[in-house]
């Protein structure tokens, strides 16, 4: 396993969160290739309507709304394009989520989005493959975007995926499964980790620098030792 230290992956002062490291991440779409993958074309979200691009900005802005059931069902449209851009096959495993949590996407969503604003890690623990609100073909991942964008304060939920994964492992020489399941104890301990790398970059540093930081790192040593 590749090791890294942290002033390898942290280097320098951090970016302003208020820019285009950070909140003008974006990627391109294609609005026609995703709608047939919807149970109504209600839970395509307002806000994408007229773009061709998305980025975090508009996903924190979708994520206002996602403690109600349509909102965190165009949330989760909205995450899903935002991960996947011109990849648009992964619009058919969007569609089977809808298709095999049959009324309660956006509910279980919603509530989890809820729980999240007040306790990071049990909005985390709803959505987990035993949580009370887990939803069938819905990872890590994926729930975990919903979460950041619906419920973030300024330390959690942070985005936990295959390439922050790699990122923590690298860092902390733990050996973490990048495809997950991961646990809530583990994203307690990654929201932990994140806090504590953010103050030693710089005091005041807004966590979800380091997740982004984290997936880039994570994302360069994939392709290294692919």
């Amino acid at each position: 396993m590749t090791a890294l230290k942290f002033e390898t992956v942290f280097r320098g002062s951090p970016p302003p969160r208020d820019g285009p490291y950070l909140l003008d991440q974006a990627v391109t779409f294609v609005k026609g290739r995703w709608l047939d993958y919807l149970p109504d074309r209600s839970c395509w979200p307002a806000e994408l309507d007229e773009r061709t691009t998305v980025d975090r900005r508009v996903l924190f802005t979708i994520g206002e709304r996602a403690d109600d059931a349509l909102g965190a069902a165009r949330l989760l449209v909205a995450t899903f394009v935002w991960a996947t851009g011109t990849k648009w096959r992964n619009a058919e495993r969007l569609g089977r989520v809808f298709d095999e949590n049959r009324d309660v996407v956006g509910p279980h969503l919603a509530a989890a989005v809820t729980v999240a604003r007040e306790d990071a890690v049990a909005g985390f623990a709803m959505l987990t493959r035993k949580g009370a609100h887990a939803l069938s073909r819905l990872g890590g991942a994926e729930f975990t975007r919903v979460l950041h964008f619906g419920a973030f304060d300024g330390t959690g939920p942070l985005i936990l995926d295959q390439n922050v994964t790699v990122g923590i492992n690298a860092l902390r020489g733990s050996d973490w499964s990048p495809d997950g399941p991961w646990s809530a104890e583990q994203y307690g301990d990654y929201l932990t980790y994140a806090a504590d790398w953010a103050d030693q970059w710089e005091s005041g540093t807004s966590p979800d620098l380091v997740e982004r930081t984290l997936s880039a790192a994570g994302q360069a040593l994939g392709r290294v030792t692919r």
